[in-house]
Formats: structure tokens, sequence, C-alpha cells
């Protein structure tokens, strides 16, 4: 940062000097040039020949000492604009570097992990937008870093919970206390399809952050693929005592993979339940809107405030931890869905407003 400070004064006193320098020779030039001009025609007296060889013989010590001064002046002033420069340029490269210098300082902290602090902006040139950029940077890494320690967090207590009780029934039957009934081993079955459905999660998001999401494309009825996805989920929803419908009959052809888009919809129709209390509804249909094939999920639950909506599709994002922890779920369901519905080359939303439930859709191109 010194050699950058150094570097400008340098500039700034280079350009002065050759500024004043320039001045000073055209100065002393003319000068000299219309000083012996005037001795040689001297006003008020006609001109008679011989005359401008007999005045410029006439120039002696005064004259000489006059132009002498005039030259001294010229380079002290050069010496002085010189002088004025070096300050002036120490002290704008100062102002200059001194932000730059804030930013080396909070780079080096980032780089040793410390992602508090931000560099405060007070100039509104390049240099500021700089500052922006960079604390709008720092945002992001501590945002992320957040999201890697509650990944760790949460796939400690989604692996640990399962894994516990599994445990625990094994030692239980090999030490001869729990008996192998069908309804126990259905019930370690079932935490198997936990950890299963954990992992597999983590890897599709893994590949399809990637690109690399292996994609079976074919035409297929999106409509019909709803019809089938709700029929599934129904023992759920009756379950939780929440009546799901399909609205829209007509068939809506895409060329997606059938697998993958069934995939996205039972993740959309897995979190309506989730957050839909008994008595409840969630509608789920497909349409055609202008060249998409549109399918919405929209539940009558709590709804979701308007300040955690432009992260709800960010992986391990969740609104309402301790909720989601009683419920089940690692945050990852609809961050699959957004990457799915990209590698299709469609897109995703979301529409809620606290305590009017909330809309969760995904568009995809016709087929």
């Amino acid at each position: 940062m010194r050699s950058l400070r150094w570097r400008l004064v340098l500039a700034m006193v280079v350009v002065a000097w050759l500024s004043v320098a320039t001045v000073g020779f055209i100065s002393a030039t003319v000068t000299a040039a219309r000083f012996d001009a005037y001795l040689r025609h001297p006003r008020g007296m006609r001109p008679m020949p011989g005359m401008p060889q007999m005045m410029a013989q006439m120039m002696g010590t005064p004259e000489r000492q006059l132009l002498a001064d005039v030259r001294r002046t010229i380079w002290l002033a050069a010496l002085a604009g010189v002088v004025v420069a070096a300050v002036v340029g120490t002290l704008t490269a100062r102002q200059i570097t001194a932000p730059l210098r804030r930013l080396a300082d909070a780079a080096v902290r980032i780089g040793g992990g410390d992602l508090g602090p931000e560099v405060p902006v007070d100039r509104d040139d390049e240099i500021g937008e700089l500052a922006r950029t960079f604390n709008t940077m720092a945002g992001d890494l501590r945002r992320a870093e957040e999201a890697r320690r509650r990944l760790i967090t949460d796939i400690a207590h989604e692996l640990g919970t399962p894994l516990a009780v599994l445990q625990a029934n094994v030692e239980g039957m090999l030490d001869g206390v729990v008996e192998q009934s069908p309804e126990r081993l259905a019930s370690l079955h079932a935490q198997i399809q936990v950890l299963t459905r954990l992992v597999r999660d983590l890897r599709d998001l893994s590949l399809a952050q990637q690109g690399r999401l292996p994609l079976d494309r074919r035409p297929m009825d999106l409509s019909a693929l709803v019809r089938e996805v709700v029929e599934l989920t129904q023992p759920l929803a009756e379950e939780k005592r929440v009546v799901l419908t399909v609205t829209g009959n007509g068939a809506v052809s895409v060329v997606a993979d059938r697998d993958r888009i069934a995939q996205v919809v039972q993740n959309l129709l897995a979190n309506a339940l989730r957050y839909t209390g008994s008595g409840g509804r969630v509608a789920v249909g497909a349409r055609v809107e202008g060249a998409a094939a549109v399918v919405e999920v929209t539940d009558s639950g709590p709804g979701i405030p308007e300040e955690e909506l432009p992260r709800l599709f960010d992986r391990f994002h969740r609104v309402d931890r301790s909720r989601t922890r009683a419920t089940g779920g690692a945050g990852l369901g609809l961050a699959i869905v957004r990457h799915l519905v990209e590698a299709h080359g469609g897109r995703v939303w979301v529409r809620s407003r606290v305590g009017e439930g909330s809309t969760f859709g995904f568009a995809l191109p016709l087929g």
C-alpha cells in the first residue's frame, strides 16, 4: 500500500515539476527576448541608424541582474510548486490509500476467519463503491458460514435421531430385552428410510448444483403426473386431517424427467402438509400459461414473513427452525425443487402473507 502511495506522490511531483519547468523556460525565454527588444527599440525615441546595436551594447550589470532575478524567481516558483505538489500529493495519496488499507486489513481478517466487522463507507466515488461491494461480499460470506454451521448441526441432528433409535433397538434385541416383532421391525425400517432420504437429498442437491444431475427427458402429461402424486400423498393428508384437492383436468404436455418432476411435486406437497394444521386445505393443479406449463401448490398454513421469502429456496434455509425440527426435514426440499426445475430450464416462485397461507409454484417450457 505504501508503494501505491509514494507512486501517487511521485507522479504528482513529476507532473508539477514538468509543468512549472515548462512554464519557467518559456517565461524566461520570452522575458529575455522582450527585454532585449525593448532595449533595441526604446519607447519615446526616434530610431536612428545603428541605435539598436548601440542600445544592446549599453546593457550593463543592472539589466543583466534584472534578467537573472526574473529567472531566479521563476525557478524559485518552480521549486515552491514542486513542494506544494509533494504536500498535496501526500495528503491526496493518503486519502486515497487509507480506505484501500482498511479494505486490505478487512480482507486479511476475513482470510483468518473473522467475518464480523465491515468496512466503513464514507465516500461516494469508486472507492466507496468498492467498499460497499466488499461489505456485500462479506455479508454473503457470513451467511454462507452460518449456513455451513447450520448444515453441520442439522445433519448431525437428522442423522443422530434415527441412528440413536436404530442403535437402541438393535442393542435391545441383541440383549433379548426388545422383542423382534413385525411392528418393531417396521419402526426400524422407517428410521432407515429417513436416513436414506436424507442421503439421497444431499446427493441430488450436490449433483444439481454442479450441473451433473442426469435427466431422462421424455414427453409427459404434467397434469396426470400431479394427480398421481396427489393419490400417493393422500394417506398422509388424511392422517393429518388436511383436505388435499386437485384443480384442473386438461392435459399439460412437457418434455421432462418424469421421476425428477414427481420429486419436485412431492417436495412441494410435503412442505405444504408439514405447515398446514388439522382441518386445513392444500390444493395443487397444473395448467398452461402462454408458452409455459405451470404447477402451483396452495396451502392454508400460517404464511411466511415477507423478509423470509427471497431465501426460501436457499439450501438449508428454514423459517421456523424449532418447528421444522419437530416436524422433520433438514431444509433441503425447497432447494432441491429449485435446482431440479432450473435444470429443466424452468423457474420457481412463492407468494405468501402471514395468516393467509402460501402458494409455491414452478413453470416448465411446454413440450
